[in-house]
């Protein structure tokens, strides 16, 4: 019951991260950019069909993946759970 309860706060606000970054991407500060990478990632993490989705577009765009595939390394190991090809879920 916590973890769905916990899911469901994560998944609020994240979509709420993503509308205030495209909101905000305009803006002179990159701040928006930074809000839309920190929604995705948790959209990704309590939401399969964005995860689904994305390794999609990983397939269908090479230079995303090859991009995706050289920062891996340097992001959290959590985020790189996520960002893994092999973890559609």
């Amino acid at each position: 019951m916590f973890k769905q309860a916990w899911n469901i706060i994560l998944l609020i606000v994240a979509v709420l991260m993503v509308l205030v970054g495209l909101v905000t991407f305009l803006l002179p500060i990159p701040f928006g950019i930074v809000l839309l990478v920190m929604g995705i990632a948790m959209l990704m993490m309590v939401s399969p069909p964005v995860r689904r989705r994305f390794h999609r577009l990983r397939i269908r765009y090479p230079s995303l993946d090859r991009h995706l595939t050289s920062i891996e390394p340097h992001l959290p190991v959590a985020l790189q759970k996520i960002l893994r090809p092999d973890n559609v879920g």
